[in-house]
């Protein structure tokens, strides 16, 4: 068996859907003999990651499966195994780098208050 990583979007869709409209991108990881089959594997679980539920309006947030927009195959999973490389080429570099520091600063506070030593 072979490992893919798949690329799964997602509509967000909330009460009426009279709302900005918001798609959700998720890697996951599938565990096939072939690309065919790790695609068909892949589209038969896509209604399976979400449950609908209600917001604190009452109102109806499901996920909408859209496609499946990329697949890769991967080396079996290990620590530090690479499962997905995007290239970015900004317009603002300084902006895009001050971006990626708040994103840091962001990820080390939210590790910090979940685990207070």
């Amino acid at each position: 068996m072979k490992w893919f990583a798949l690329r799964y979007i997602f509509q967000i869709i909330s009460g009426d859907g009279n709302y900005a409209s918001q798609f959700d991108e998720q890697l996951r990881l599938i565990q096939a003999k072939d690309a065919q089959e790790a695609l068909n594997k892949g589209e038969g679980q896509s209604g399976n990651f979400h449950r609908p539920f209600r917001n604190c309006k009452g109102e109806l947030v499901k996920w909408e499966f859209i496609c499946i927009a990329d697949l890769y195959e991967i080396e079996a999973p290990g620590d530090g195994s690479e499962i997905a490389s995007v290239l970015h080429e900004p317009e603002d570099m300084a902006n895009f780098l001050d971006e990626l520091k708040r994103r840091e600063a962001f990820l080390h506070q939210s590790i910090s208050i979940k685990n207070p030593n």
